[in-house]
């Protein structure tokens, strides 16, 4: 409290995913509409929301941001096009939004959507389950354990594995290979529409979306560089910035970072930016389904 008095608050980057209602929703990446404008008229009240881009140049310049607060969307999903800009024009609020370009307009959607819909909403499931070198007993107690060490596992395969072994997950549980048309990512006509350079700004967060520690050197660099150049020739939008899928990232990520051009990358450090931050490992709040004074303790808490 006292730091906002003093008008010294720090600033942050908060970070989202989705803005819908959503059933199962295991790693919380959903904010429903109604509680994603609760957050905005906190802000508003609270914050001067900036566009990130905004925020890194003056980290950059060690000029002071007091007050300010940058608001960030990972992955791209449709429900942004419907949910969420309509509420950022509603309280001029801009953001950005890191787009992995392998998954625009995918049929299939995310990987992870696709578990969750197989181990949490499908009501029958085989009773066991034998996935590459692994093997579980699926029961209707253990689900959830199921579904995060399957995740565990899919995470650090290729895209190439990854796909196959999605596709076996699929026909074993029965269900439909192709995502909801909210749990998939934009497609390019939907992007069109939806950025707004200076108000609703794109940054790169890779091609496929891999942990990014368990590339080489080389592919990381391929990942951060294709998705950007993706951005340049298919949208015509210079990318702002880059966020690391998952969080993750090692001094190979930040050197391809460097020498690919990157001006700022976020990670998901839960932190505000302090003096002398890195801008290729800025902080960042992710932000859950919280309402209105919840989120609002949390954003002074990081003050």
């Amino acid at each position: 409290m006292a730091r906002r008095m003093l008008g010294t608050e720090r600033p942050l980057i908060l970070m989202y995913h989705r803005i819908a209602d959503l059933q199962h929703d295991p790693w919380e990446l959903a904010v429903s509409p109604s509680r994603f404008a609760g957050h905005l008229d906190v802000l508003r009240t609270r914050r001067d929301v900036v566009p990130l881009a905004w925020l890194a140049g003056r980290i950059e310049q060690g000029k002071p941001a007091p007050h300010a607060v940058a608001i960030s969307f990972d992955d791209g999903y449709v429900d942004l096009l419907s949910n969420a800009r309509p509420l950022l024009e509603r309280h001029t609020c801009p953001a950005t939004v890191f787009l992995p370009p392998g998954f625009v307009g995918a049929a299939g959607g995310f990987w992870w959507d696709t578990l969750t819909r197989i181990f949490l909403a499908t009501p029958d499931l085989p009773g066991r389950l034998a996935l590459g070198s692994g093997e579980w007993e699926v029961r209707s107690d253990n689900r959830r354990a199921v579904h995060d060490e399957v995740w565990a596992l899919l995470k650090r395969l290729g895209t190439k594995e990854r796909a196959g072994q999605l596709a076996q997950l699929v026909a074993w549980a029965g269900v439909a290979a192709d995502a909801p048309e909210g749990d998939r990512c934009m497609n390019e006509a939907q992007l069109r529409s939806f950025a707004q350079p200076g108000f609703v700004d794109l940054g790169a967060h890779t091609m496929s979306h891999p942990s990014l520690p368990l590339l080489p050197a080389a592919e990381q660099a391929d990942e951060i560089g294709r998705s950007r150049r993706w951005i340049v020739d298919v949208l015509g939008i210079e990318p702002k910035g880059l966020a690391f899928p998952f969080g993750d990232y090692d001094r190979h990520t930040l050197a391809a970072a460097r020498t690919g051009g990157v001006g700022f990358a976020c990670t998901t450090v839960p932190d505000a930016i302090r003096r002398r931050a890195d801008l290729l490992a800025l902080p960042r709040l992710a932000i859950g389904n919280l309402d209105a004074t919840r989120f609002e303790q949390l954003v002074a808490g990081y003050g």
